[in-house]
């Protein structure tokens, strides 16, 4: 039996926001038909009875828990992992099912280590450049909706925190 509804609007791994427009049945089982919120003409096709795909859905965090991540960020402990293969397992896993603090923090330490790096005359990797885009792009996706402001807000609703 599905576990979420039509028109819900939730969490969809690193693909960010979505609505479940509906739960069609075809010849090969029942599907859940999401469209993401903010990339248009982004849909996908989830079975429901594909436990891995389904776990990788999940309801929208409260606003109270963006903001208590927003706060939490603040003072949270920054660490690099050095090992390459590592931090991008890391990121991967953060960015596709992580907290709203682990996010934040995960933007916050690649932020500050391109400023590092590019304070010294280097660049970062384009790997993690591509690393802090996506955390960027999913917490303005995610926080956009939650809070009721346009992406493009969301930047400065956090700094103003």
């Amino acid at each position: 039996m599905a576990q979420f509804a039509r028109d819900d609007v939730i969490l969809y791994g690193s693909n960010g926001v979505c609505r479940i427009d509906e739960i069609e049945e075809r010849d090969t089982g029942a599907y859940y038909s999401l469209s993401s919120v903010h990339k248009r003409h982004t849909k996908f096709l989830v079975p429901v009875d594909n436990e891995h795909l389904v776990g990788r859905m999940r309801p929208l965090p409260e606003k109270q828990a963006v903001l208590d991540a927003i706060e939490g960020a603040k003072d949270a402990t920054l660490s690099w992992i050095k090992d390459n293969d590592a931090r991008r397992a890391h990121a991967r896993h953060v960015i596709d099912q992580g907290s709203m603090l682990e996010l934040l923090v995960l933007e916050k330490t690649f932020a500050l280590h391109k400023q590092k790096v590019t304070e010294i005359g280097k660049r970062s990797t384009s790997s993690d450049s591509s690393i802090l885009r996506n955390a960027q792009d999913h917490i303005r996706d995610i926080f956009s909706v939650v809070l009721g402001i346009e992406p493009g807000e969301v930047d400065d609703f956090i700094a103003s925190k």
